[in-house]
């Protein structure tokens, strides 16, 4: 099973996902169904919606209206992080488009994101679930913290990889997480199989933000959605820069400190990193510790025996896809 197989099996509750959102963030408010037809109608593959059906699936739950209905939860706080970030980081392109920000301005693209955490809100007041209540709260403390945290250390060549990994964490795996742990509360999974998914959503999600901290350094455009160097150009210390700077001689270390002190970059500048980057290999540390956390994530799953075990395999796809995509554009 690839991850074609895995959309094609859950094509029709996809399309239900895509209804949900769209009926969800509508208001009389004339601006904010624009932007977020703009925004969540380029919504990108789905991940986080996508793992915690198939997560229900494995415990052996239909996919109903309640789990629709917090798949629609999960991205839309995902929507209304990447709004802010936009902004914070000043981004300008996304998935091949040009932000809501860059668009409308920062003011807009503050308040939609605010307008679709408070449909969130609303859509778990329809359930009342202490238990997925204080999930949801918990891993949004978690991602905004992780953006505290990557606010505060922008270029900062001081941090060590234990905290790059732990903004990684809060920031990208706990939403990950969070799809898992709604799978099996949603499910009444018996706790050893609820630590099972959550295990699996947290290695997930560390895997999937190393990629693309990777693949912001060396990969293609058509691949991104974005330029390469975004991380460089904004200052944020990611793993493949830091781990270039740890292995740099004094000389090289210099330059590096003067690059991220620098707000106006070049290509040219991009590029001479990129150079030393392949030189210290610090792109493939980068995707060789993915891949680790890869295999932590799906080793996790067969830990327990699920309800519908056939359905590891499609999370299985998903996580080799994530994989996959990405390393496909270097060979």
């Amino acid at each position: 099973m690839d991850f074609n197989d895995v959309t094609r099996l859950f094509k029709d509750d996809l399309s239900r996902i895509e209804s949900s959102i769209q009926k969800n963030y509508q208001s009389d408010v004339p601006l904010i169904p624009g932007i977020g037809d703009y925004l969540l109608k380029n919504g990108g593959k789905r991940v986080r919606p996508l793992i915690l059906m198939i997560g229900a699936k494995l415990c052996g739950r239909e996919i109903d209206e309640r789990v629709i209905r917090h798949c629609c939860v999960v991205e839309y706080i995902h929507s209304a992080t990447l709004l802010h970030d936009d902004v914070v980081d000043e981004t300008t392109v996304r998935r091949g488009r040009q932000t809501v920000n860059a668009k409308w301005g920062s003011d807009a693209s503050i308040l939609v994101g605010d307008f679709l955490i408070s449909r969130s809100t609303l859509m778990l007041a329809t359930d009342c679930d202490s238990r997925i209540i204080k999930a949801v709260s918990e891993s949004t403390k978690l991602l905004v913290e992780g953006g505290v945290m990557e606010y505060s250390s922008a270029r900062k060549l001081s941090v060590s990889e234990q905290h790059c990994l732990d903004v990684i964490h809060r920031k990208t795996a706990s939403m990950m997480s969070l799809s898992c742990e709604l799978a099996a509360l949603l499910s009444e999974a018996n706790p050893e199989q609820e630590k099972a998914l959550i295990d699996f959503g947290t290695q997930f999600g560390m895997a999937f933000q190393l990629m693309d901290d990777a693949m912001d350094y060396d990969s293609e455009e058509s691949n991104l959605g974005k330029p390469p160097g975004n991380d460089f150009q904004e200052g944020h210390v990611t793993l493949p820069l830091l781990h270039l700077y740890k292995n740099a001689d004094r000389s090289l270390k210099k330059e590096i400190e003067s690059f991220v002190k620098n707000e106006n970059l070049t290509q040219k500048d991009f590029e001479y990193v990129l150079e030393r980057m392949r030189e210290t290999k610090s792109v493939e540390y980068t995707l060789d510790l993915a891949r680790d956390y890869l295999e932590r994530a799906k080793s996790s799953l067969r830990t327990v025996t699920f309800p519908q075990p056939e359905y590891c395999k499609a999370l299985d796809a998903v996580a080799d896809y994530i994989y996959e995509r990405h390393v496909a554009v270097r060979s």
